[in-house]
């Protein structure tokens, strides 16, 4: 698909190509702070941020704390998976 025919599409559903890609990157750095013990490096650099700081500032955004306060809460605690 063109590019300019998949902006117009996006358009037309309220959102752009950033947003979308915000939303997965997103579900899969929720999921593999959850269900892996990966470092928070290795998911920034697996999720295509050039480090741990550029990964942290998008999590903030998108969830108002930090990815490993997330985790903490996600795994109860213990920032450990169980």
């Amino acid at each position: 698909m063109n590019r300019r025919t998949l902006n117009r599409h996006l358009n037309l559903q309220g959102t752009n190509f950033r947003q979308v890609a915000d939303e997965i990157r997103f579900e899969i750095a929720r999921q593999l702070l959850k269900d892996s013990a990966m470092e928070i490096l290795q998911i920034a650099l697996f999720l295509d941020y050039s480090n741990e700081s550029a990964f942290t500032r998008a999590f903030r955004r998108w969830s108002s704390t930090t990815p490993a306060k997330w985790r903490r809460m996600a795994t109860g605690g213990t920032g450990h998976i169980p």
